[in-house]
Formats: C-alpha cells, structure tokens, sequence
C-alpha cells in the first residue's frame, strides 16, 4: 500500500502530474485552475508549491508570444515518475479525466490570446493568433474605454477564427482576373 503524501508535498507532486500530463505546455491560469477544480488545493497553497518547484526548477517557465507557459522539467519529470503514486489513484483519475476533457482547450487558450494595455492616449487592445509558437495575426486596436476593450476582446475570444480567414481571403485575393 502506498504512502499518500499531505500538504505542500502533495500540491507540488499535483502540479507536476498536471504539468506532465497535459499533453502540453500550460499557463499559469490553466494550471490553477486545474488544481483548483480537481483537488483540495487553495490559492495560497498553489502560489507556494509553485513558487518552490520553478525555484528548484522542476517545472520551468517558458516565453511565448502571448505570455509564458509551464512545463516539467527531466528533474522533475524523474521526481513525478518517483512519487506520483503518492497522488491518491482517485485523485489522479479525477485529473486525468479533466486533462483529457479540456485539451483541446489549453492548446485554443494558448492560440488565441489578447491585452489589455492602459496608456496616455488611452486603452489599446492587443489581439494575437498564434499556431505552433508562430504569430500569424496580430492587430492593435484603440478602444474609447476599459469596458469596450472587455467587450472587444471577448469577440476576439469567439471570432478570431472568422476573423483571420476574413482578413486572409481579401489580402490574398487576385483581383486582376
């Protein structure tokens, strides 16, 4: 029978296996939700078990065009394939079982990103599309306030796929026959 790990020790192995098993790199938010949704961890708690495994560098950050993303490091992958029977079969399954639903998400969330910059001209939206770490849109918007840009940029969630075939088949469209 296996030792099941409590604390901080266990929101570290749980961030791992969610690192590991996404099937890919995950955002910060991604990976709290994650945790949030599937285990007892607290936002405190998921702050600290971070924190100390990008510090001990089992996990590492890396940039993207949008942000950064996490993943497992080889130490890391080698602690996690050590101790991951320490995670409870049922919460490992639990996690499993999101990470599976929701793929296809993590990649949609890291393809289609925006923000929100407040300067002295005003508020700029910035939307970016990206396929396999390759910006392939990117557009500047100047919005009138804050509550447009929200409203901007939640279209841009939804639409960015209209949107760039849109703009693709009239720049690319030869008018000359």
């Amino acid at each position: 029978m296996p030792y099941f790990t409590h604390g901080e020790t266990k929101y570290k192995l749980i961030l791992l296996y969610i690192a590991e098993r996404a099937g890919t790199l995950v955002t910060r938010e991604q990976l709290y939700r994650t945790a949030i949704l599937n285990s007892e961890m607290e936002y405190f708690a998921f702050e600290e078990a971070l924190g100390e495994l990008l510090e001990d560098g089992l996990l590492t950050e890396v940039p993207k065009a949008y942000g950064s993303c996490l993943g497992a490091t080889d130490l890391g992958r080698e602690a996690l394939s050590m101790f991951e029977k320490s995670v409870p079969a049922d919460e490992r399954k639990k996690l499993d079982a999101y990470l599976d639903a929701h793929r296809n998400d993590f990649t949609r969330e890291t393809q289609i990103s925006s923000r929100i910059e407040k300067n002295a001209s005003g508020v700029t939206l910035h939307l970016l599309l990206t396929e396999a770490d390759r910006v392939i849109l990117s557009v500047s918007l100047a919005a009138a306030n804050e509550e447009q840009a929200m409203a901007l940029r939640s279209r841009w969630e939804a639409n960015s796929e209209p949107i760039y075939n849109y703009i693709w088949d009239v720049l690319s469209k030869d008018e000359t026959h």
